[in-house]
């Protein structure tokens, strides 16, 4: 579904990168992704292909390391750390794989 508006979640170029000693892990990489009112999607892939990541930052639980998240028309980046929790408590909802508590 197209509506032809403003999407709610627009990811362009996103990626990923987790540093652990000298290695560089390259979780995500160029994600592009409109999500607009209305429409569902679902992610699927193999394990290990970025899905749980992608959730997190989607989830404001982590950041991309590059490109950028506009939710709402708003960019991701600029938002505190208060604004963050306010909108995981009261906007953006999903069930985690393994259970937590935040």
């Amino acid at each position: 579904m197209n509506n032809g508006s403003k999407p709610l979640i627009h990811l362009q170029d996103v990626t990923k990168v987790f540093l652990t000693d000298e290695v560089e892990t390259h979780a995500l990489s160029g994600i592009h992704l409109d999500i607009r009112d209305g429409e569902y999607i679902s992610i699927a892939g193999p394990s290990g292909c970025g899905k749980s990541t992608l959730l997190s930052i989607l989830g404001l639980l982590d950041t991309p390391s590059g490109g950028s998240y506009a939710l709402k028309g708003s960019e991701v980046a600029n938002l505190s750390f208060p604004e963050r929790a306010r909108i995981r408590n009261r906007e953006i909802g999903f069930i985690f794989q393994s259970f937590n508590l935040i």
